[in-house]
């Protein structure tokens, strides 16, 4: 099945474009990466493309739902302005942050920044800032490129380093351990087994 995508970032365009296709479907139309406000308030717009041959994937972080669990945040995207979405309408959160996802690939992830896989969590969807886990493990790395491009200079104000995206998007689609991933991350799993049930 074809099916859309409405990203919070260009981040979660490259994980949704990957999930679909692990999934066995085709990646549509790519809409959003403009932030969470912009999905909370055009989620329920986009609704109207999910039909019986194509289907909508909403992407974004839970943290930006500002929600004690996913129930709540739902109506905060989608309930509120569309009771009853069509049921290849899918709202997906990824807890607390999409970081959390590739945190979950414990040695998939270790392997590609080059550090012992003890260092990562074992449950990363428990991690408050898993954005900061990830480029607090990455400035461990013996690589210089990972400690370098992932991780920002020390006292400098960005978040992440210059190459974060990039370097992060080659993790993505060429290291990415998805079975290992769904494991450990249960929000990730959900998303899983929602696009497979999908046909």
């Amino acid at each position: 099945m074809v099916i859309n995508v409405l990203a919070e970032g260009y981040m979660e365009e490259a994980v949704a474009s990957r999930l679909i296709r692990f999934c066995n479907h085709e990646l549509g139309t790519v809409y959003g990466r403009r932030g969470c406000i912009y999905i909370q308030e055009k989620a329920s717009a986009f609704q109207c493309l999910a039909t019986e041959q194509t289907a909508v994937l909403v992407l974004t972080d839970f943290r930006d739902a500002k929600a004690s669990c996913v129930p709540e945040a739902l109506p905060k995207y989608i309930f509120t302005k569309c009771p009853t979405p069509h049921k290849n309408f899918l709202c997906r959160f990824s807890v607390n942050e999409l970081e959390s996802w590739f945190l979950a690939d414990r040695e998939g992830l270790a392997k590609y920044l080059n550090i012992a896989v003890a260092k990562l969590p074992h449950t990363p969807e428990n991690e408050e800032y898993p954005k900061a886990t990830l480029v607090n493990l990455a400035r461990k790395s013996r690589k210089k490129v990972i400690r370098e491009g992932v991780a920002p200079p020390l006292g400098h104000k960005a978040s992440v380093g210059p190459e974060y995206f990039n370097l992060m998007r080659e993790f993505i689609f060429s290291h990415w351990n998805i079975e290992n991933a769904i494991k450990i991350a249960p929000s990730l799993e959900r998303c899983v087994c929602r696009l497979r049930e999908i046909t």
